[in-house]
């Protein structure tokens, strides 16, 4: 099992008042799945990527990814985690401008002391493998829309990771960038990635293997094997 959440809640203070975004959350992905999360805006979607990713911590629960418990972990074990086995996809891509497309996909390599003429072998080899083998000196602002979101993908991928989060990975683009975009996710899950991506898209959650609804912080599906149900604990007899 790559991820599996048991039980999580998140929880956010504001003043007197406790806001409880993401209530009892249970998933399992199994390696290679490929899984949309749909909700509107504001259901606790991006909450639960965040913990996915280890950019946050769980309130009460467990998060368990790749076989381990890490809803305890240090914030230098999470660094780590997220380096060596995470890749992320944001909507506006977060490249840095002042730096080409091969040496944004670098920068994880750098950050994880690779060599740096290996390095440059990867970065290419990840940017050939998005189809822009002939953009590797451009910068964003020479790229379009759906170059960028490909510069993004390859340095999610460019460490190998073991699970690639996508936080509305085509919800900046035109419908034509976007069909380009999730063509190339299907690419990476056919390829063995697993994938979990989170929209409000119903077409583009259309394209997933398994689905989950966010609503009002509460995650369900209709499969059981992705979503298990929720048992509500019985109450003590007064």
């Amino acid at each position: 099992m790559i991820l599996e959440m048991k039980d999580v809640y998140k929880d956010f203070p504001q003043g007197d008042f406790t806001v409880n975004v993401l209530k009892h959350i249970n998933i399992r992905v199994k390696e290679g799945d490929y899984v949309a999360i749909m909700g509107p805006s504001g259901s606790g979607k991006t909450t639960m990527m965040n913990l996915i990713g280890c950019l946050d911590n769980v309130t009460k629960g467990t998060l368990i990814l790749d076989d381990e418990d890490v809803s305890s972990y240090t914030d230098n074990q999470l660094s780590d985690l997220r380096l060596n086995k995470i890749g992320f996809v944001f909507q506006n891509h977060e490249l840095l401008g002042q730096k080409t497309a091969l040496k944004n996909v670098c920068m994880p390599l750098a950050f994880a002391g690779v060599p740096k003429k290996e390095q440059i072998e990867r970065a290419t080899e990840a940017l050939k493998r998005v189809g822009l083998e002939d953009r590797l000196d451009f910068k964003p602002n020479q790229l379009s829309g759906g170059q960028k979101q490909r510069v993004a993908i390859a340095r999610a991928m460019i460490n190998r990771p073991r699970l690639l989060l996508a936080d509305e990975p085509t919800g900046a683009l035109d419908s034509a960038s976007g069909k380009s975009v999730m063509e190339l996710f299907q690419k990476l899950n056919d390829e063995g990635t697993t994938i979990v991506m989170i929209t409000h898209d119903a077409d583009i959650a259309s394209k997933a293997k398994r689905r989950a609804i966010m609503k009002d912080g509460i995650l369900s599906s209709e499969d059981a094997d992705l979503v298990p149900p929720y048992k509500e604990e019985a109450k003590d007899a007064g």
